[in-house]
């Protein structure tokens, strides 16, 4: 008896061996793969601060949302100071995010914007108003606008149109505006960043002239401010490191 068994086990033992290969290169069924904690922490939804004036020399804020009762709940925190970029901080999709100081009643929120619910990162400029001692924050989602390295975000933030050329690349940047612009580099890797606006007598006025060094590295800030004397002051931030 023993014997007929072992008789019928060796063959089946055999096939499975021989089918074993073909068994490993399967693939998981669809919708049950799992992520590895390194994808994990690639799509949670992170946010740095770009500071462009600030209120105090360094003002620490706490970075927060409220919970069904009202209640804080601590993301983060940060030092604002200009300029100033912060690392990148845990934010949460599709809610109001707060930055706050701390007061003896409990925090008080001096910043709020929305977190769009369909951004993995966000950048958010910081400009501090000092007359209702708070700051405007300007939401911009990286990959939407493709806001690659080698390349310049401008944003206008004046009443007038801004005219940027980057070597040839030129571009008119209406109020309240931004345009994504690779500069177009010469051989030595250098390019001309020009920004002008329009007089009234449709005269073009320079107001920024800068012979620079394309760093393919960078991502790099232009903000285009009002200014009295000027017509445009220029304020210019690069980025570092990757977005991931």
């Amino acid at each position: 008896m023993f014997h007929r068994m072992c008789h019928c086990f060796f063959p089946f033992m055999q096939l499975l061996k021989s089918a074993l290969p073909c068994l490993a290169l399967i693939s998981p069924v669809t919708g049950q793969e799992s992520t590895t904690p390194a994808d994990d922490k690639k799509e949670r939804p992170r946010l740095r601060l770009i500071c462009v004036s600030s209120l105090q020399a360094d003002q620490k804020v706490m970075l927060a949302s409220r919970d069904e009762k009202g209640e804080w709940l601590e993301l983060g925190k940060a030092g604002l100071r200009a300029p100033f970029i912060t690392d990148w901080l845990p934010a949460r999709k599709g809610e109001t995010l707060h930055l706050t100081i701390p007061e003896s009643d409990g925090p008080k929120s001096i910043c709020s914007f929305k977190y769009p619910a369909n951004s993995r990162r966000l950048l958010v400029v910081l400009i501090a108003d000092p007359v209702n001692h708070n700051y405007r924050a300007s939401v911009f989602d990286p990959e939407k606008i493709d806001f690659a390295k080698g390349s310049v975000l401008v944003v206008n933030f004046s009443t007038q149109s801004g005219i940027v050329a980057l070597g040839t690349k030129r571009v008119m940047v209406k109020s309240g505006e931004k345009s994504v612009i690779k500069p177009a580099l010469e051989e030595n890797g250098m390019y001309r960043m020009l920004v002008a606006y329009q007089a009234e007598d449709k005269k073009t006025v320079p107001c920024y002239d800068r012979y620079l060094q394309g760093n393919p590295d960078s991502r790099d800030l232009m903000f285009l401010f009002p200014d009295p004397s000027l017509g445009l002051r220029v304020f210019t931030l690069p980025i570092f490191g990757s977005f991931e």
